[in-house]
């Protein structure tokens, strides 16, 4: 009965429900008036953290103009021309914008697509998101995304996924080669799996993907297994597949994505290092989700969770579903989190590639907060903060096809985040936002706040 609940578990966490709502674009009041603001700023005397190798720039000065950064240099060398608008940036840290690479965009519970959509993009460039990648989405989204793009809509930059692939959507190989031309021709940017697809319908997706130049991303499921996965070059989310593909030989592979305890402490951690190096050499890249393994699993009362200040900015209808989920849930399970930390650590050290995916908003993760979650788990696992935040900013550039964006240096786009404290001394500073700036365009504290403000009350 106990195995079952995890599977079911694993299935709900899949598939949260999405309000089935006419999808509407009531957005414009995101900051509208960081829409019309000069366009040409230094920030001056910052601490740069350009996170093209582990260094910084201290003292130095950074020009935008009309979007792009066009100069920088130590500030003793510089001078600020009139008319430009300077940012303080003294005893501060400036560092690329972040990117959350797992986001269920649009409606939670007891809200209008339009009204979710609002509300995450307030969250997210709050909490210094510039780029997100949604992996779920609502009818409409496209449109959303295209009209951010043109300026239209202050938001995050956004990456959307097709309509899951999964045992009911693919019912067969055929289906799912149709549903990849669709997807392609819809204009979406990538594709995810989810449970259920046979090994001959993930063969053919991958192929027709491939053809289609569009990147497979998602779970990983009993039906093709991590191997087949690795090979076809798919991005894997949750870290599936791998202790099960770490347990002993001849051992019963289990289904759902929380081990049992005394299943995780058979994983061999000698096949955990092989798999580390496969997964580089392969050049396989992994969102891990730690932080809300951490809730599913980690043994804290709903009641501990729903108490955290950000839970202001969710929905009361939202918050009542998620503690229903977790007091259902597998409860605590510390080998299975252990496990899944030396596993991130095993990945890291063998050089594989890491993003920060954070799966929000559900189960106590908020957009934007759930973020910050994600990468101070990643360090609580033991990456160290440079690594952490490379993951949030120039390695999703350069999985993205991004070399516009990732790191400060001129030419570069100006989607930046100043902060109040280092966050490679603690990638918990990487919280302490001082101001966002968004294709040039800036957000100081008190914009941020009012973004948070609107979102509390939307919500009450």
């Amino acid at each position: 009965m106990r195995r079952c609940l995890l599977a079911c578990f694993t299935l709900l966490l899949a598939v949260p429900p999405v309000a089935a709502q006419a999808y509407r674009l009531s957005l414009h009041a995101t900051a509208p008036r960081a829409l019309h603001q000069p366009r040409s700023y230094a920030i001056t005397d910052v601490t740069v953290i350009p996170m093209d190798c582990d260094r910084v720039l201290e003292h130095y000065t950074v020009f935008v103009d009309d979007g792009i950064i066009t100069a920088m240099g130590p500030s003793a060398g510089l001078r600020v021309p009139a008319g430009v608008v300077k940012l303080d940036g003294r005893g501060r840290y400036l560092i690329p914008g972040l990117t959350e690479m797992h986001i269920h965009l649009g409606a939670g519970t007891g809200e209008t697509a339009a009204d979710g959509l609002g509300r995450q993009l307030r969250l997210a460039l709050a909490n210094g998101v510039t780029t997100m990648r949604g992996l779920i989405a609502p009818p409409g989204i496209l449109a959303a995304r295209d009209r951010i793009n043109r300026g239209e809509i202050l938001g995050p930059t956004l990456y959307v996924a097709a309509p899951s692939l999964n045992g009911q959507s693919v019912p067969d190989p055929a289906t799912g080669r149709a549903l990849v031309i669709a997807a392609k021709a819809q204009g979406y940017d990538l594709l995810k799996t989810h449970g259920g697809l046979t090994a001959e319908s993930y063969d053919v997706i991958v192929a027709e993907a491939r053809a289609q130049g569009l990147p497979l991303v998602g779970h990983v499921t009993a039906g093709y297994g991590l191997e087949r996965a690795m090979r076809a070059g798919q991005q894997v989310e949750h870290l599936d597949g791998y202790l099960a593909a770490a347990l002993p030989e001849g051992m019963a592979k289990p289904n759902g994505q929380v081990i049992e305890d005394d299943v995780a402490a058979r994983v061999e951690w000698a096949r955990v290092r092989r798999l580390a190096e496969e997964t580089r050499r392969l050049n396989v890249w992994n969102g891990m989700t730690l932080a809300l393994f951490e809730v599913i699993a980690g043994g804290e009362p709903a009641a501990a969770h729903a108490a955290r200040p950000e839970m202001k900015y969710v929905p009361k209808a939202a918050l009542a579903q998620w503690t229903g989920y977790l007091n259902n849930g597998p409860g605590a399970e510390p080998h299975f989190l252990a496990a899944r930390d030396s596993l991130a650590v095993a990945l890291w050290r063998a050089g594989a590639r890491l993003l920060v995916s954070a799966d929000a908003p559900q189960i106590f993760l908020v957009t934007g907060f759930g973020t910050h979650q994600e990468m101070q788990a990643m360090q609580r696992a033991g990456l160290p903060p440079y690594a952490v935040l490379e993951a949030a900013t120039r390695n999703a550039a350069e999985f993205l096809n991004r070399p516009d964006a990732g790191t400060i240096a001129v030419g570069k786009r100006a989607d930046l985040v100043l902060l109040d404290a280092n966050p490679l001394q603690d990638i918990a500073n990487a919280a302490a936002i001082r101001g966002v700036m968004l294709r040039g365009r800036w957000l100081d504290r008190a914009a941020l706040d009012a973004m948070l403000a609107e979102v509390e009350a939307a919500v009450r």
